[in-house]
Protein backbone atom coordinates (compact mmCIF):
# COMPACT_ATOMS: atom_id res chain seq x y z
CA UNK A 1 0.00 0.00 0.00
CA UNK A 2 1.15 3.52 -1.04
CA UNK A 3 2.71 5.22 1.77
CA UNK A 4 0.24 7.99 3.34
CA UNK A 5 -2.62 6.83 1.40
CA UNK A 6 -5.70 4.91 2.91
CA UNK A 7 -7.46 2.41 1.39
CA UNK A 8 -11.31 3.14 0.53
CA UNK A 9 -13.12 0.05 -0.05
CA UNK A 10 -16.67 -0.10 -1.06
CA UNK A 11 -19.38 -3.19 -1.07
CA UNK A 12 -21.77 -3.08 -3.52
CA UNK A 13 -24.30 -6.30 -3.56
CA UNK A 14 -27.26 -5.10 -5.30
CA UNK A 15 -28.66 -7.03 -8.47
CA UNK A 16 -29.54 -3.90 -10.03
CA UNK A 17 -28.24 -0.90 -10.92
CA UNK A 18 -30.07 2.18 -8.92
CA UNK A 19 -29.29 5.33 -7.41
CA UNK A 20 -27.21 3.58 -4.66
CA UNK A 21 -25.28 2.28 -7.09
CA UNK A 22 -24.56 5.47 -8.96
CA UNK A 23 -23.66 7.12 -5.28
CA UNK A 24 -20.58 4.78 -5.00
CA UNK A 25 -20.05 5.23 -8.81
CA UNK A 26 -18.84 8.88 -8.30
CA UNK A 27 -17.90 8.89 -4.67
CA UNK A 28 -15.09 6.28 -6.37
CA UNK A 29 -14.47 8.56 -9.85
CA UNK A 30 -14.09 11.55 -7.53
CA UNK A 31 -12.02 9.94 -4.96
CA UNK A 32 -10.18 7.21 -6.59
CA UNK A 33 -6.98 9.59 -8.10
CA UNK A 34 -6.65 11.42 -4.88
CA UNK A 35 -5.94 10.59 -1.44
CA UNK A 36 -7.75 6.91 -1.09
CA UNK A 37 -6.68 3.56 -3.04
CA UNK A 38 -10.35 2.98 -3.86
CA UNK A 39 -11.42 -0.68 -4.18
CA UNK A 40 -14.45 -2.52 -5.26
CA UNK A 41 -16.23 -5.78 -4.29
CA UNK A 42 -18.86 -6.80 -5.88
CA UNK A 43 -21.66 -9.53 -6.34
CA UNK A 44 -21.23 -11.36 -10.20
CA UNK A 45 -24.01 -9.36 -11.25
CA UNK A 46 -22.99 -8.43 -15.21
CA UNK A 47 -25.25 -5.18 -15.38
CA UNK A 48 -23.58 -3.79 -12.14
CA UNK A 49 -20.04 -5.35 -12.91
CA UNK A 50 -19.66 -4.02 -15.97
CA UNK A 51 -20.49 -0.78 -14.73
CA UNK A 52 -18.23 -0.70 -12.09
CA UNK A 53 -15.31 -1.89 -14.42
CA UNK A 54 -15.45 1.27 -16.32
CA UNK A 55 -14.16 3.29 -13.70
CA UNK A 56 -10.83 0.99 -13.93
CA UNK A 57 -10.20 0.55 -10.26
CA UNK A 58 -9.56 -2.66 -8.32
CA UNK A 59 -12.94 -4.58 -8.57
CA UNK A 60 -13.21 -8.37 -7.07
CA UNK A 61 -16.42 -10.33 -7.10
CA UNK A 62 -17.64 -11.76 -3.52
CA UNK A 63 -20.88 -13.49 -2.85
CA UNK A 64 -22.04 -11.18 -0.41
CA UNK A 65 -24.67 -12.67 1.06
CA UNK A 66 -24.74 -11.23 4.89
CA UNK A 67 -24.72 -12.38 8.02
CA UNK A 68 -23.88 -16.33 7.29
CA UNK A 69 -21.48 -15.08 4.54
CA UNK A 70 -18.47 -16.04 6.07
CA UNK A 71 -16.35 -16.83 3.35
CA UNK A 72 -16.66 -12.94 2.04
CA UNK A 73 -15.68 -11.76 5.48
CA UNK A 74 -12.26 -13.85 5.19
CA UNK A 75 -11.61 -12.98 1.61
CA UNK A 76 -12.02 -9.35 2.12
CA UNK A 77 -10.33 -9.80 5.43
CA UNK A 78 -7.19 -9.90 3.13
CA UNK A 79 -7.15 -6.73 2.14
CA UNK A 80 -7.24 -5.35 5.74
CA UNK A 81 -4.16 -6.22 7.23
CA UNK A 82 -2.06 -3.49 7.26
CA UNK A 83 -2.51 0.88 7.28
CA UNK A 84 -5.72 2.50 7.77
CA UNK A 85 -9.06 1.59 5.80
CA UNK A 86 -12.02 2.62 5.46
CA UNK A 87 -15.12 0.17 4.39
CA UNK A 88 -18.19 1.32 2.89
CA UNK A 89 -21.33 -0.43 3.21
CA UNK A 90 -24.95 0.48 1.99
CA UNK A 91 -27.07 -1.80 3.48
CA UNK A 92 -26.75 -3.69 6.48
CA UNK A 93 -26.39 -7.59 5.45
CA UNK A 94 -22.81 -5.85 4.10
CA UNK A 95 -21.95 -4.34 7.49
CA UNK A 96 -21.77 -7.80 8.80
CA UNK A 97 -19.30 -9.02 6.60
CA UNK A 98 -17.10 -5.60 6.87
CA UNK A 99 -17.29 -6.18 10.94
CA UNK A 100 -16.41 -9.97 10.50
CA UNK A 101 -13.61 -8.87 8.29
CA UNK A 102 -12.11 -6.37 10.32
CA UNK A 103 -11.87 -8.96 13.37
CA UNK A 104 -10.25 -11.45 11.20
CA UNK A 105 -7.79 -8.82 10.16
CA UNK A 106 -6.84 -7.74 13.26
CA UNK A 107 -6.17 -4.33 12.33
CA UNK A 108 -7.72 -1.97 14.55
CA UNK A 109 -7.14 1.27 11.65
CA UNK A 110 -10.54 0.21 10.17
CA UNK A 111 -13.46 2.12 9.91
CA UNK A 112 -16.73 1.05 8.82
CA UNK A 113 -19.06 3.37 7.52
CA UNK A 114 -22.57 2.67 6.73
CA UNK A 115 -25.59 4.99 3.45
CA UNK A 116 -28.39 3.97 4.43
CA UNK A 117 -30.48 4.92 1.70
CA UNK A 118 -33.86 3.56 2.31
CA UNK A 119 -36.62 4.74 4.47
CA UNK A 120 -37.28 1.75 6.85
CA UNK A 121 -37.22 1.19 10.41
CA UNK A 122 -34.02 0.30 12.15
CA UNK A 123 -33.94 -3.50 12.98
CA UNK A 124 -33.55 -4.57 17.03
CA UNK A 125 -32.47 -7.48 17.66
CA UNK A 126 -29.67 -9.20 19.99
CA UNK A 127 -28.06 -9.24 16.88
CA UNK A 128 -28.12 -5.93 15.73
CA UNK A 129 -27.33 -4.42 18.50
CA UNK A 130 -24.23 -5.93 18.55
CA UNK A 131 -23.50 -4.69 14.68
CA UNK A 132 -24.44 -0.95 15.54
CA UNK A 133 -21.54 -1.20 18.16
CA UNK A 134 -19.24 -2.48 15.21
CA UNK A 135 -20.05 0.79 13.12
CA UNK A 136 -18.45 3.71 12.90
CA UNK A 137 -20.76 6.03 11.41
CA UNK A 138 -24.21 5.91 9.92
CA UNK A 139 -24.92 8.24 6.93
CA UNK A 140 -28.37 8.93 6.28
CA UNK A 141 -28.93 10.76 2.59
CA UNK A 142 -32.16 12.60 4.16
CA UNK A 143 -33.72 13.57 7.88
CA UNK A 144 -36.60 11.27 6.90
CA UNK A 145 -34.87 8.41 6.63
CA UNK A 146 -32.72 9.21 9.95
CA UNK A 147 -36.24 9.64 11.56
CA UNK A 148 -37.83 6.27 9.89
CA UNK A 149 -34.52 4.40 10.69
CA UNK A 150 -35.34 5.40 14.57
CA UNK A 151 -39.00 4.99 15.24
CA UNK A 152 -38.22 1.38 15.96
CA UNK A 153 -36.08 2.50 19.14
CA UNK A 154 -32.82 0.75 18.33
CA UNK A 155 -29.81 0.35 20.55
CA UNK A 156 -27.68 2.73 18.64
CA UNK A 157 -25.23 5.42 19.46
CA UNK A 158 -27.07 8.66 18.00
CA UNK A 159 -23.61 10.53 17.90
CA UNK A 160 -22.41 8.04 15.55
CA UNK A 161 -25.69 9.24 12.92
CA UNK A 162 -25.08 11.93 10.88
CA UNK A 163 -27.28 13.25 7.73
CA UNK A 164 -25.32 14.33 4.22
CA UNK A 165 -27.96 14.41 1.83
CA UNK A 166 -27.11 12.99 -1.45
CA UNK A 167 -25.92 14.72 -4.75
CA UNK A 168 -25.08 14.38 -8.72
CA UNK A 169 -21.57 14.92 -10.23
CA UNK A 170 -22.19 17.08 -13.33
CA UNK A 171 -20.19 17.28 -16.31
CA UNK A 172 -17.87 19.55 -17.43
CA UNK A 173 -20.51 19.74 -20.93
CA UNK A 174 -23.43 18.39 -22.35
CA UNK A 175 -23.63 17.12 -25.54
CA UNK A 176 -26.74 18.27 -27.60
CA UNK A 177 -29.70 16.48 -28.51
CA UNK A 178 -32.80 17.52 -30.39
CA UNK A 179 -34.88 15.70 -28.67
CA UNK A 180 -38.22 17.11 -30.41
CA UNK A 181 -36.22 16.01 -33.45
CA UNK A 182 -35.92 12.71 -32.26
CA UNK A 183 -39.06 12.02 -31.19
CA UNK A 184 -40.76 14.17 -33.28
CA UNK A 185 -42.58 16.50 -30.83
CA UNK A 186 -43.49 19.78 -32.54
CA UNK A 187 -42.19 23.02 -31.10
CA UNK A 188 -45.45 24.34 -30.09
CA UNK A 189 -46.34 21.40 -27.65
CA UNK A 190 -44.94 21.90 -24.14
CA UNK A 191 -42.61 19.53 -23.26
CA UNK A 192 -42.74 17.37 -19.82
CA UNK A 193 -39.89 14.44 -18.82
CA UNK A 194 -39.99 11.81 -16.26
CA UNK A 195 -37.03 9.52 -16.16
CA UNK A 196 -36.00 6.74 -13.74
CA UNK A 197 -36.89 3.17 -13.36
CA UNK A 198 -40.21 1.93 -14.44
CA UNK A 199 -41.65 0.74 -12.07
CA UNK A 200 -45.16 0.59 -10.20
CA UNK A 201 -43.77 3.00 -6.85
CA UNK A 202 -42.49 5.80 -9.19
CA UNK A 203 -46.29 6.54 -9.76
CA UNK A 204 -46.76 5.96 -13.62
CA UNK A 205 -50.27 5.26 -13.68
CA UNK A 206 -50.96 8.33 -11.60
CA UNK A 207 -48.79 10.39 -14.42
CA UNK A 208 -50.82 8.49 -17.20
CA UNK A 209 -54.29 9.04 -15.79
CA UNK A 210 -53.69 12.56 -15.11
CA UNK A 211 -52.22 12.88 -19.10
CA UNK A 212 -55.68 11.59 -19.52
CA UNK A 213 -57.57 14.63 -18.02
CA UNK A 214 -55.45 16.69 -20.20
CA UNK A 215 -56.27 15.79 -23.89
CA UNK A 216 -57.08 19.43 -24.63
CA UNK A 217 -53.82 20.52 -23.67
CA UNK A 218 -50.96 20.41 -26.26
CA UNK A 219 -48.68 18.57 -23.62
CA UNK A 220 -46.44 15.80 -24.99
CA UNK A 221 -44.68 13.38 -22.03
CA UNK A 222 -41.62 11.15 -22.57
CA UNK A 223 -41.21 8.80 -20.14
CA UNK A 224 -36.84 7.71 -20.52
CA UNK A 225 -36.37 4.89 -18.49
CA UNK A 226 -36.46 0.83 -18.67
CA UNK A 227 -38.17 -1.77 -15.72
CA UNK A 228 -39.64 -5.25 -16.01
CA UNK A 229 -41.19 -6.13 -19.36
CA UNK A 230 -44.29 -7.51 -18.02
CA UNK A 231 -45.11 -3.83 -15.78
CA UNK A 232 -44.13 -1.67 -19.08
CA UNK A 233 -46.36 -3.56 -21.53
CA UNK A 234 -48.95 -2.85 -18.92
CA UNK A 235 -47.98 0.87 -18.77
CA UNK A 236 -48.25 0.98 -23.16
CA UNK A 237 -51.16 -0.85 -22.76
CA UNK A 238 -52.93 1.93 -20.09
CA UNK A 239 -51.42 4.72 -22.74
CA UNK A 240 -53.41 2.87 -25.67
CA UNK A 241 -56.88 2.55 -23.86
CA UNK A 242 -56.73 6.35 -22.88
CA UNK A 243 -55.62 7.72 -26.58
CA UNK A 244 -52.44 8.50 -25.61
CA UNK A 245 -49.77 6.89 -27.78
CA UNK A 246 -49.22 10.34 -29.60
CA UNK A 247 -49.04 11.92 -25.89
CA UNK A 248 -46.90 9.54 -23.77
CA UNK A 249 -44.15 8.31 -25.45
CA UNK A 250 -41.54 5.73 -24.04
CA UNK A 251 -37.81 6.82 -24.87
CA UNK A 252 -36.12 3.60 -22.99
CA UNK A 253 -33.06 3.83 -21.21
CA UNK A 254 -30.62 7.09 -22.39
CA UNK A 255 -27.39 7.68 -21.25
CA UNK A 256 -26.12 10.45 -20.37
CA UNK A 257 -29.65 11.32 -19.56
CA UNK A 258 -29.18 15.12 -18.34
CA UNK A 259 -28.96 16.06 -22.35
CA UNK A 260 -32.55 14.96 -22.06
CA UNK A 261 -33.75 16.77 -19.24
CA UNK A 262 -31.92 19.70 -20.31
CA UNK A 263 -34.28 19.76 -23.35
CA UNK A 264 -38.10 19.42 -21.61
CA UNK A 265 -39.89 22.33 -19.86
CA UNK A 266 -40.50 20.35 -16.45
CA UNK A 267 -39.95 17.24 -14.81
CA UNK A 268 -42.67 15.47 -13.27
CA UNK A 269 -41.33 12.72 -10.23
CA UNK A 270 -44.89 11.39 -8.66
CA UNK A 271 -43.26 8.59 -6.82
CA UNK A 272 -46.30 6.96 -4.43
CA UNK A 273 -43.53 5.63 -1.76
CA UNK A 274 -41.54 7.60 0.56
CA UNK A 275 -38.08 7.55 -1.53
CA UNK A 276 -35.26 8.71 1.13
CA UNK A 277 -33.90 11.37 -1.38
CA UNK A 278 -34.41 11.43 -5.29
CA UNK A 279 -31.47 12.18 -7.84
CA UNK A 280 -33.72 12.54 -10.15
CA UNK A 281 -34.92 15.54 -8.62
CA UNK A 282 -31.60 16.84 -8.08
CA UNK A 283 -30.91 16.38 -11.95
CA UNK A 284 -33.77 18.41 -13.00
CA UNK A 285 -32.60 21.22 -10.52
CA UNK A 286 -29.35 20.87 -11.91
CA UNK A 287 -30.62 21.35 -15.50
CA UNK A 288 -32.39 24.55 -14.27
CA UNK A 289 -36.08 23.13 -14.65
CA UNK A 290 -39.13 22.76 -12.71
CA UNK A 291 -39.80 19.42 -10.92
CA UNK A 292 -43.36 18.60 -9.81
CA UNK A 293 -42.64 15.68 -7.29
CA UNK A 294 -44.74 13.93 -4.84
CA UNK A 295 -44.52 15.45 -1.01
CA UNK A 296 -43.47 11.83 0.93
CA UNK A 297 -40.25 11.67 0.59
CA UNK A 298 -37.05 13.35 1.16
CA UNK A 299 -37.15 15.42 -1.85
CA UNK A 300 -39.68 17.41 0.20
CA UNK A 301 -36.37 18.66 2.63
CA UNK A 302 -34.84 20.54 -0.50
CA UNK A 303 -37.84 21.06 -2.36
CA UNK A 304 -40.23 23.97 -1.32
CA UNK A 305 -44.11 24.28 -3.00
CA UNK A 306 -44.35 27.23 -4.57
CA UNK A 307 -39.99 28.45 -4.51
CA UNK A 308 -38.24 26.08 -6.12
CA UNK A 309 -41.17 23.74 -7.08
CA UNK A 310 -44.47 22.52 -7.17
CA UNK A 311 -45.38 19.55 -4.62
CA UNK A 312 -48.46 17.10 -4.89
CA UNK A 313 -49.63 14.62 -2.39
CA UNK A 314 -49.19 10.78 -3.72
CA UNK A 315 -51.79 8.73 -5.40
CA UNK A 316 -53.92 12.67 -6.23
CA UNK A 317 -54.18 12.54 -10.12
CA UNK A 318 -56.19 15.72 -9.53
CA UNK A 319 -53.90 17.35 -8.22
CA UNK A 320 -50.69 15.93 -10.45
CA UNK A 321 -52.77 17.20 -13.49
CA UNK A 322 -53.34 20.72 -12.24
CA UNK A 323 -49.95 21.38 -11.01
CA UNK A 324 -48.95 19.84 -14.80
CA UNK A 325 -51.92 22.48 -16.34
CA UNK A 326 -50.08 25.70 -13.91
CA UNK A 327 -46.52 25.25 -15.38
CA UNK A 328 -48.39 24.88 -18.88
CA UNK A 329 -50.19 27.53 -18.99
CA UNK A 330 -47.92 29.97 -16.68
CA UNK A 331 -44.75 29.85 -18.63
CA UNK A 332 -43.01 32.73 -16.58
CA UNK A 333 -43.47 30.79 -13.28
CA UNK A 334 -42.60 27.74 -14.69
CA UNK A 335 -39.11 29.37 -15.74
CA UNK A 336 -38.60 31.11 -12.52
CA UNK A 337 -39.04 28.01 -10.12
CA UNK A 338 -36.09 26.94 -12.36
CA UNK A 339 -34.05 29.00 -12.21
CA UNK A 340 -34.77 28.81 -8.20
CA UNK A 341 -34.18 25.57 -8.24
CA UNK A 342 -30.75 25.64 -9.83
CA UNK A 343 -29.64 28.94 -7.46
CA UNK A 344 -30.78 26.47 -4.44
CA UNK A 345 -28.59 23.15 -6.00
CA UNK A 346 -25.78 24.88 -6.79
CA UNK A 347 -25.71 26.51 -3.42
CA UNK A 348 -27.02 24.17 -1.15
CA UNK A 349 -26.63 19.94 -3.07
CA UNK A 350 -23.68 20.64 -5.29
CA UNK A 351 -21.34 17.60 -5.06
CA UNK A 352 -18.26 19.53 -4.33
CA UNK A 353 -20.51 19.70 -0.58
CA UNK A 354 -21.46 16.32 -0.52
CA UNK A 355 -17.77 15.13 -0.69
CA UNK A 356 -16.28 17.43 1.40
CA UNK A 357 -18.57 16.23 4.01
CA UNK A 358 -18.55 12.42 3.09
CA UNK A 359 -14.38 12.89 3.76
CA UNK A 360 -15.08 13.94 7.05
CA UNK A 361 -16.89 10.95 7.83
CA UNK A 362 -13.68 9.10 6.12
CA UNK A 363 -11.54 11.34 8.42
CA UNK A 364 -13.47 10.28 11.74
CA UNK A 365 -14.22 14.37 12.17
CA UNK A 366 -17.45 15.67 13.11
CA UNK A 367 -19.59 17.33 10.45
CA UNK A 368 -19.91 20.36 12.65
Amino acid sequence: MKENKKHLIHLVSNKEWGGGEQYVYDICRSLGNEEYLVSLFCRPIKQVFDRLSTLNLPLYELPLKGVADVFSACCLSRHLRQGECIIHCHNFKDAFTAAYARFLAGNKNVRIVLTRHLVRKGKTSWLYRWLYREIDTVVFVSELAKREFLRSNPKIDIERLVVIPNSIVLPVSLPIVNVREEFSISQDCVLAMSHGRLAAEKGLEVLIDAMRMLKDKSICLLLIGRGEDAYVDSLRKRVEEYGLKERVLFAGFRAPVLPYLSACDFGILPSIVQESSSLSCMEYMSQGRTVIATNNGGQAEYLVHGQNALLVPPNDVKALAESIVELTDNVPKCSALGQQALIDYTEKLNYNKFLALIRRVYEGRTLA
